[in-house]
């Protein structure tokens, strides 16, 4: 506020006699100034109703605390919904477990300011207690141990358990389920739906018969094992009792 502010923070100073020095007149002299500035500044901000409610004064400090007055909120009122939020209050997968938990404890902290302080370990309680069904294994844990968690704890056990249910909730999503044969009624048998070969698979297996190529009489369809001109070739070669000789 081009340094005009300092007349809130200093006192009114003394009416200017014949008597004042220099140093004090011109320093009631700023003093008006600035006081005159913050208090238009002031209206300036507000509407006409507003300002209409507010007490005239010439005293700029006065004038703001009379507007702080008028706009003080009863503590009791503001504990008491306080107080319902934090009661209220439930988590959400909108937002992660360590934001809820340190909502609360903004929550208490500010009803601490309010001489209506919550404990630790109240918190805690509550906090647990607020928390959906999945988080029913951490709940049992914490009430079969004899020792209290701190705030602190509590934030760092829930960060834990939410990020091992994020990885469950990944590896379900990723599980396949194998098909399974269906058998006929009764029988134990394959089904004919489940045995019949689709074309596609007859067609595929037919083009890998004929791609089959004899590597001696270079013929499609078969291999060179049952080829028969080679069969007959090894017999008039005499190879076959060699083979033979080597099987004994």
């Amino acid at each position: 506020m081009q340094d005009i502010d300092w007349c809130l923070t200093e006192d009114t100073p003394n009416p200017i006699t014949d008597e004042s020095t220099d140093q004090e007149r011109e320093h009631s002299i700023l003093w008006t100034r600035a006081n005159r500035m913050c208090r238009l500044i002031a209206m300036r901000t507000m509407t006409d109703t507003v300002k209409g409610s507010i007490a005239e004064t010439e005293n700029a400090r006065e004038y703001l605390e009379s507007i702080a007055e008028r706009f003080k909120e009863s503590e009791k009122a503001e504990a008491s919904m306080l107080l319902d939020s934090f009661i209220s209050l439930k988590y959400t997968s909108a937002m992660s477990i360590r934001e809820y938990i340190m909502q609360m404890i903004e929550i208490s902290a500010k009803l601490a300011e309010l001489n209506m302080p919550l404990d630790d370990h109240f918190v805690v309680h509550m906090a647990l207690k607020s928390l959906p069904a999945q988080f029913n294994s951490l709940k049992t844990t914490y009430n079969t141990q004899k020792d209290k968690w701190t705030l602190n704890e509590l934030i760092a056990v829930c960060v834990q358990e939410e990020e091992r249910m994020k990885k469950d909730r990944e590896v379900s999503v990723n599980l396949i389920t194998k098909p399974q044969w269906k058998t006929a009624k009764g029988k134990g048998k394959l089904s004919a739906a489940s045995t019949a070969i689709s074309p596609g698979i007859k067609k595929n297996a037919n083009w890998k018969k004929k791609s089959f190529k004899c590597f001696f009489c270079k013929k499609e369809g078969h291999m060179k094992r049952d080829c028969d001109k080679y069969k007959n070739w090894v017999v008039k070669k005499g190879l076959h009792k060699q083979e033979t000789a080597k099987e004994k």
